[in-house]
């Protein structure tokens, strides 16, 4: 079996690019929805209201409370075990108008889980309007709601593309791939891009597409791009969406194992 490898490409602070090999396709896609569907974070679940004369339904400011982003302290919590913690966050919010109510308003009774942006807006309130409630926040996975994703997570396959140097304006291709940021070499007869990231051909050249260009995808090679919401820092989600993967499969081999006995 080949080793795994991971080669980091890019990285910021709330995304990182990746060029994973040695694994085949399913388990790329495995991946992808694990990072998706399987890491637990924090979001509103339940909104009790008190008080509220905005222009707003309860159930818009509900929903809108439901999508802010929630820091999900990884290390309090086993994220990685197939069963969730019941543990509950209130963040209560009392505001009167004039002026715009932001997610940095929400006091949270847990300093560690609180909104990862404080100037998402939640509601517009006029002179006079008050708005009064308690926002409940759980863990729970993004395969239930999409409030609980962690962020996204896509990934392509790594290819080269060989441009034969017949071909005319061949060195326009390269301009293009060096502006792109992507790896060029040369050899006597040909100019190799290799796709870190998507390259589209001018249409011009498309006609050449199978002949003079080709691509050769690089077998068990993808190139993956997760992105944070800001609830988790991104080498978390990735590791945790690991963890979980291999908790399954030791599930799945004890099981099969109990059907053997």
């Amino acid at each position: 079996m080949a080793m795994v490898e991971f080669e980091i490409l890019e990285r910021k602070e709330d995304a990182v690019k990746f060029i994973l090999r040695g694994v085949d396709t399913a388990f790329a896609n495995a991946l992808r929805r694990s990072i998706l569907a399987e890491v637990p974070t924090f979001a509103v679940d339940e909104v009790e209201f008190f008080e509220n004369d905005s222009a707003l339904f309860d159930e818009i400011i509900a929903h809108r409370l439901a999508m802010i982003p929630l820091i999900t302290p990884s290390e309090r919590f086993s994220l990685d075990s197939l069963d969730l913690e019941d543990y509950t966050v209130t963040l209560s919010l009392e505001a009167e108008g004039p002026g715009m109510v932001y997610s940095g308003d929400l006091k949270s009774d847990d300093e560690g889980v609180k909104p990862a942006n404080p100037n998402i807006p939640i509601v517009k309130l006029a002179e006079g309007q008050r708005v009064m409630l308690n926002a409940y926040a759980k863990l729970g996975r993004g395969k239930d709601h999409a409030k609980w994703q962690p962020g996204y997570a896509y990934y392509k396959y790594l290819t080269k593309i060989h441009v034969d140097k017949s071909l005319p304006e061949w060195e326009e291709l390269k301009e293009l791939a060096e502006r792109r940021g992507l790896p060029t070499e040369e050899t006597e007869g040909e100019l190799i891009i290799t796709t870190i990231k998507a390259f589209y051909l001018p249409r011009k050249f498309e006609s050449h597409w199978g002949r003079e260009i080709r691509e050769e995808i690089i077998p068990n090679a993808f190139v993956f791009t997760v992105e944070s919401n800001g609830e988790l820092p991104v080498e978390e989600m990735v590791a945790t969406a690991l963890k979980i993967l291999m908790r399954k499969s030791d599930r799945f081999i004890n099981e099969l194992h109990k059907l053997a006995d």
